[in-house]
């Protein structure tokens, strides 16, 4: 019998292939971008001309795939003001500082990520720090989760906002004592600020790109689900795809109520390969916990008059109810943010109309981020295949101060073990750039929960699935990616052997990434 030559063989490893029929091998080998086998004995498929890898014990994975990224934003955020760096006030103002340094007077500036409860001093974000750090500079700096932002006078004067404005309706606008704005804008208030900012010119999102590949690839990130917000970035990233500039392999999904413009560019043809492929629409029916916009079924345990807010897109829930529906007729997935309890419910329901409307067929609805489960809703993810895509990273941050916002109802918070006993498919991402695209303590978190309620704790094994084969069968990938199997794609992330302990391993460690290779070729 004669055998393929391979291009690569790996030998003397520990791969968790993901494979089912075959869970773990000690060699895999390589033709062209694809893998050719995988076994304990592959010599046959050497010949002189093959390159020999030795492992040396080293753990192979299939390539992390992150179910969920904002994927040139995140290269933005490299880029711009770092204020997740800020761990007081004064630490904050010199970031900003430093940034503006050598700015042209009155340009914009961006940036983001800070998060108050990382603040050792107690403080919180004002307009004032903004303005003695950049004096005359608008910018809106965002809070980690995305979901609030604090602006400078500069900004609030750009987009109108004065003691005089009301708040819109899905949003707030933080005021003090006297009626001034604080600077502080939640969910759709932000969006008075952001429609001021020019848009992004071609060089800066090529600039953008490059930071976010070398990002997402220096971590073992190979595929992303990229949820995009603005249409030109999908177009940006067609024309990349096009021009073979994509590194790492891009699932996108574009905003829900850009639906009617998507149909028409998928009417006249768009622009796929092994590195972009469309798959549907992404919408919002909340906020976020730490800005208190996650919509509860009961109110805040800090703030009695509250019980968070639905985001503007879910105003008219009938519209919602249609797009998900026309695009579902068409092939296409719905991925819906749902954090609060009440969130996921509703949107439960909205997917249960749709089933019953369009009758049975592979859909794979999705609920992003699914944080507070009531547990009468938890069977609903099986019962009716909808995937809860999740971010352990967000419940490691949110092990901080969840218990002073919801009390009691922390006890079906991240329920990760509870959805793996109801028969759910849980898949794995970051939301990066709220949370790090780093597999290695998105899957610790997941492993050791910050300690925090154990028992919704699941193992490595299941971890390295959900960041893997799973996050691949979210996408509609699982034919050719999230496995190392013949026939599938070669991209395989090189371990450090300790990964197999790492539900033994309290930090999170550094330095278990020892090579990365996308399509048989090490990158």
């Amino acid at each position: 019998m004669s055998y393929t030559v391979a291009d690569k063989l790996f030998i003397n490893g520990i791969l968790l292939t993901q494979d089912k029929e075959q869970p773990q091998a000690s060699q895999l080998a390589t033709r062209g971008k694809s893998i050719l086998a995988v076994g304990d004995n592959l010599s046959q498929y050497g010949d002189a001309t093959t390159e020999t890898i030795d492992l040396k014990g080293a753990i192979m994975v299939p390539g992390f795939i992150d179910a969920h990224v904002h994927f040139l934003w995140g290269g933005e955020t490299l880029l711009t003001i770092p204020a997740q760096d800020a761990t007081s006030k004064m630490e904050f103002i010199e970031i900003v500082k430093k940034l503006a340094s050598g700015r042209q007077p009155g340009s914009w500036l961006k940036g983001g990520g800070w998060n108050e409860h990382h603040f050792t001093d107690g403080s919180f974000p004002h307009r004032s720090w903004l303005d003695e750090a950049a004096p005359g500079h608008p910018m809106i700096l965002t809070r980690h989760d995305g979901h609030s932002g604090l602006a400078s006078s500069a900004a609030l004067e750009l987009a109108g906002i004065t003691c005089e404005t009301p708040d819109p309706q899905a949003g707030v606008i933080d005021r003090d004592e006297t009626g001034e704005p604080t600077g502080i804008l939640r969910e759709e208030a932000m969006e008075m600020v952001f429609n001021k900012i020019p848009e992004e010119t071609e060089s800066e999102l090529q600039n953008n790109l490059e930071a976010s590949q070398h990002y997402l690839l220096e971590r073992g990130v190979t595929s992303v689900g990229d949820m995009i917000h603005d249409m030109n970035h999908f177009h940006f990233l067609q024309k990349m795809a096009r021009a073979g500039k994509l590194k790492v392999r891009v699932t996108a999904y574009t905003p829900i109520l850009k639906w009617q413009e998507m149909k028409v560019l998928l009417q006249e043809g768009i622009y796929e390969n092994d590195f972009f492929q469309y798959k549907g629409l992404k919408g919002f029916c909340d906020g976020s916990l730490g800005s208190h916009t996650a919509l509860m079924l009961e109110s805040y345990d800090d703030s009695p008059e509250s019980a968070g807010i639905y985001d503007s897109q879910w105003k008219d829930v009938d519209l919602i109810h249609r797009t998900i529906g026309d695009a579902d007729k068409m092939g296409y997935q719905s991925v819906i943010h749902a954090i609060g309890d009440r969130a996921v419910r509703e949107v439960l329901d909205i997917f249960e109309k749709v089933i019953q409307d369009n009758g049975p067929r592979d859909r794979r609805f999705r609920i992003e981020h699914a944080q507070h489960i009531h547990p009468q809703d938890q069977p609903r993810f099986a019962e009716h295949d909808v995937i809860a895509s999740v971010q352990p990273a967000h419940c490691v941050d949110d092990s901080l101060y969840a218990e002073k916002l919801l009390g009691d109802r922390c006890d079906y918070a991240y329920p990760f073990q509870s959805l793996k006993q109801a028969d759910a498919v849980l898949a794995f991402g970051s939301d990066w750039p709220v949370s790090p695209a780093d597999p290695i303590a998105t899957i610790h978190g997941a492993v050791h929960r910050a300690g925090w309620y154990m028992d919704e704790a699941i193992g490595l094994n299941d971890s390295l699935e959900a960041h893997t084969r799973l996050a691949a069968y979210a996408g509609f990938r699982e034919n050719d990616l999230g496995i190392l199997k013949p026939g599938h794609l070669a991209d395989f992330v090189i371990l450090d052997p300790d990964f197999q302990h790492l539900d033994a391993i309290d930090e999170i460690p550094a330095g278990f990434i020892r090579a990365v290779y996308i399509a048989g070729d090490k990158v």
